[in-house]
């Protein structure tokens, strides 16, 4: 397996992993269906009163309605060798994933994590709730054409996010 292979799969894996973690702790049930551009279908309503054992910051919307869609977007509270807030990656502004999202009226679970670097010691932060619609909007300046079959994609940082106070809280720093 190549290095990028494996960095992938790795992703991959902790992905799911914090997907897990995520719909373990909110009223969400995970979508088996691998055509779905969505990971999850809120089974009760979200709302502020949520009881999770990380803060759920709502932005945008005061809750979301039992059966919405939800994508879950992982980032890890810090990267690289300088330290950098962790980045949410989008991709398909149009006609791919958050295009779909967008036009079916989907929510994002943004979540940050952090680890050791290990699965057992992984643990959420914090989240915010978003309509896709609301998360557009503040990707707008932010998409770049990329040759994939995504055809674009953008990076957003936690730390310019409603979520910033609430990883700060957590033991987590810009």
């Amino acid at each position: 397996m190549s290095t990028d292979s494996r960095a992938l799969a790795e992703a991959k894996a902790i992905g799911t992993d914090v997907e897990r973690l995520v719909c373990d702790a909110l009223p969400l049930e995970t979508v088996a269906n691998e055509d779905a551009h969505h990971d999850a279908e809120a089974s009760g309503v979200l709302a502020p009163d949520v009881d999770a054992p990380f803060p759920v910051v709502f932005a945008g919307t005061p809750l979301a309605a039992a059966g919405s869609h939800v994508e879950i977007k992982a980032c890890k509270r810090t990267t690289g060798a300088r330290s950098r807030s962790g980045r949410w990656n989008f991709k398909g502004r149009d006609d791919g994933q958050h295009g779909v999202l967008v036009d079916r009226g989907a929510y994002y679970a943004l979540t940050v994590y952090d680890d050791d670097g290990t699965a057992a010691d992984r643990r959420v932060l914090a989240v915010a709730i978003a309509p896709a619609t609301v998360v557009d909007s503040v990707l707008a300046d932010r998409w770049l054409e990329v040759d994939r079959a995504e055809g674009t994609m953008s990076r957003l940082p936690w730390s310019l996010t409603s979520l910033a106070p609430a990883v700060e809280d957590a033991g987590g720093e810009r």
